[in-house]
Protein backbone atom coordinates (compact mmCIF):
# COMPACT_ATOMS: atom_id res chain seq x y z
CA UNK A 1 0.00 0.00 0.00
CA UNK A 2 1.26 3.68 -0.61
CA UNK A 3 2.44 6.16 1.85
CA UNK A 4 0.55 9.30 1.22
CA UNK A 5 1.13 12.35 3.77
CA UNK A 6 -0.80 15.29 3.01
CA UNK A 7 0.48 18.62 4.60
CA UNK A 8 -1.03 21.92 4.79
CA UNK A 9 -0.05 24.91 6.11
CA UNK A 10 2.36 23.34 7.77
CA UNK A 11 -0.14 20.71 9.49
CA UNK A 12 -0.49 16.96 8.31
CA UNK A 13 -3.56 15.84 7.01
CA UNK A 14 -5.05 12.34 8.08
CA UNK A 15 -5.91 10.42 5.48
CA UNK A 16 -7.67 7.01 5.41
CA UNK A 17 -6.14 3.95 2.96
CA UNK A 18 -8.85 5.00 0.53
CA UNK A 19 -7.87 8.68 -0.03
CA UNK A 20 -4.22 7.77 0.78
CA UNK A 21 -4.73 5.34 -2.75
CA UNK A 22 -6.80 8.00 -4.62
CA UNK A 23 -4.14 10.48 -4.10
CA UNK A 24 -1.37 8.35 -4.80
CA UNK A 25 -3.50 6.69 -8.36
CA UNK A 26 -4.23 10.50 -9.44
CA UNK A 27 -0.74 11.63 -9.34
CA UNK A 28 0.95 8.39 -10.81
CA UNK A 29 -2.02 8.65 -13.80
CA UNK A 30 -0.57 12.03 -14.61
CA UNK A 31 2.98 11.22 -14.29
CA UNK A 32 3.09 8.21 -16.12
CA UNK A 33 1.97 10.10 -18.95
CA UNK A 34 4.42 12.71 -18.83
CA UNK A 35 7.23 11.26 -21.04
CA UNK A 36 10.07 12.74 -19.34
CA UNK A 37 9.21 10.62 -16.17
CA UNK A 38 11.35 7.62 -15.56
CA UNK A 39 8.98 4.93 -15.91
CA UNK A 40 10.33 2.84 -12.07
CA UNK A 41 9.16 5.55 -9.79
CA UNK A 42 9.65 4.81 -6.18
CA UNK A 43 9.16 7.92 -4.53
CA UNK A 44 7.17 11.53 -5.84
CA UNK A 45 7.86 14.78 -3.50
CA UNK A 46 5.50 17.31 -4.48
CA UNK A 47 5.51 20.86 -2.97
CA UNK A 48 2.94 23.76 -3.63
CA UNK A 49 3.21 27.32 -3.02
CA UNK A 50 0.13 29.11 -3.46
Amino acid sequence: MPNAILTVNDKQIPLKDFMQDMLTNIILGYLKSTKAVPENIETINIDIKL
